[in-house]
């Protein structure tokens, strides 16, 4: 084991390319209480830039390791530990530091999974397929056989919830920017595809007609929140988990009065603060199922050492990305 620890690192909040920064400590060996483990990839998200940023919901005192997914293994452990053997494959939950060579955790900020499962896939399972999972769990839908409508429908959440909806017998309407993306999605198993503009909107109405619509799912915000909610019938659930265009949500008062909508927001986070580790084991074994049986997919766009951090949160955020970046710790 190497006695150095690579580290992602931010000292002030600025942006994304320029507040994060390569540097390297020594390990310190675990606490009675504590597993050691070897990270071996962790992917970029939208919450870890804007975390560097400064503009998340909860931000760390500066200087902080950052980073709040990603996958690793087992290489060391206290005496007071138990259910966990050196070796054993993990994620980790509830840990924003996961930039880094070695954690050091506490059995209850980790879940093992399959060593059958890749460990570039375990690097992604917290955070999307979760949220997926969430969105289509948590809410007050449906009808049988009712639809979906969700917008950044090629995002790896849009992704994650188009394979689970099929499975829980949901129809999906997708909304994308980019006309090509149609093929890609029908093959994950969506069943309408359409821009993210009000040609597409008059697609969708034309399409599923008189049929109920019973969610909407937001994670951009501004125009194309409320294009996707105009689709919503009555009673119908608009929940969003991302604001990616950064524009409020101006919702028109005859959404509430006449259609009488529900208007939900769903952080992650707070979730995985308020559940059982018995609950979440049980939600993420369910994903982590799907993913072995090829049932629930996040696609790879890149993979960057981390002392590549400037390049690959540079690709993370350009557009026409093929998936996540992810970065290799494993080497």
């Amino acid at each position: 084991m190497s006695e150095i620890n690579r580290q992602i690192k931010v000292t002030k909040f600025s942006t994304p390319e320029e507040g994060a920064s390569f540097c390297q400590e020594k390990i310190r060996c675990p606490d009675p209480e504590e597993l050691l483990i070897r990270t071996q990839y962790a992917p970029i998200n939208p919450a870890d830039l804007n975390v560097i940023e400064g503009k998340y919901g909860k931000l760390p005192q500066l200087p902080a390791i950052i980073g709040n997914e990603g996958s690793g293994q087992v290489v060391d452990m206290g005496g007071s530990c138990e259910g966990f053997a050196k070796g054993d494959y993990v994620f980790y939950i509830n840990r924003n530091d996961c930039w880094q060579d070695y954690v050091r955790v506490h059995p209850n900020q980790v879940i093992k999974v399959p060593k059958s499962l890749s460990p570039k896939l375990s690097a992604m399972l917290k955070v999307n397929p979760a949220t997926a999972w969430l969105l289509l769990n948590q809410t007050e839908y449906k009808e049988p056989d009712s639809w979906l409508v969700q917008n950044a429908a090629n995002s790896g959440v849009g992704i994650a919830v188009i394979e689970i909806a099929k499975l829980m017998g949901w129809k999906t309407i997708n909304f994308v920017r980019r006309a090509d993306l149609k093929d890609e999605l029908i093959d994950y198993g969506a069943d309408l595809v359409v821009t993210d503009n009000d040609d597409g909107k008059n697609e969708a109405v034309e399409i599923i007609g008189k049929d109920q619509v019973s969610l909407a799912i937001n994670a951009v915000g501004g125009d194309s929140a409320l294009r996707i909610m105009s689709l919503l019938s009555e009673g119908g659930t608009h929940i969003t988990y991302g604001a990616m265009a950064k524009r409020p949500l101006k919702i028109p008062n005859s959404f509430l009065i006449f259609k009488d909508l529900r208007i939900q927001g769903l952080w992650l986070s707070k979730w995985l603060n308020s559940t059982s580790p018995q609950v979440m084991e049980t939600v993420y074994g369910k994903l982590a199922d799907m993913m072995l049986h090829e049932k629930l997919h996040q696609p790879i766009d890149s993979i960057f050492r981390p002392e590549q951090i400037k390049s690959a949160i540079k690709r993370s955020m350009e557009t026409g990305r093929d998936g996540k970046v992810l970065l290799d710790f494993s080497s």
